[in-house]
């Protein structure tokens, strides 16, 4: 699943990223791909935070990132 928050500024990253990861089964994927430098830290560190995983965080564009999760609970 892909999640796309460009244009979105904070709380939107964490909110969407939250709610989207809760729409898959534990061991599925989601990733999301952003341009707000502060949900750099903010949805990582949610992510943790709520006990699923970083598989990747790479800058794919000028000022675009993509962050890999790994949805760990159910």
């Amino acid at each position: 699943m892909v999640l796309d928050v460009r244009g979105f500024t904070c709380p939107y990253p964490v909110i969407y990223t939250r709610k989207a990861l809760s729409n898959i089964n534990p061991g599925e994927v989601l990733e999301v791909i952003i341009d707000n430098p502060p949900s750099c830290e903010t949805v990582p560190s949610a992510v943790r935070e709520d006990g699923h995983g970083i598989l990747k965080f790479e800058e794919i564009d000028r000022d675009v990132w993509r962050i890999l999760i790994r949805k760990i609970r159910g």
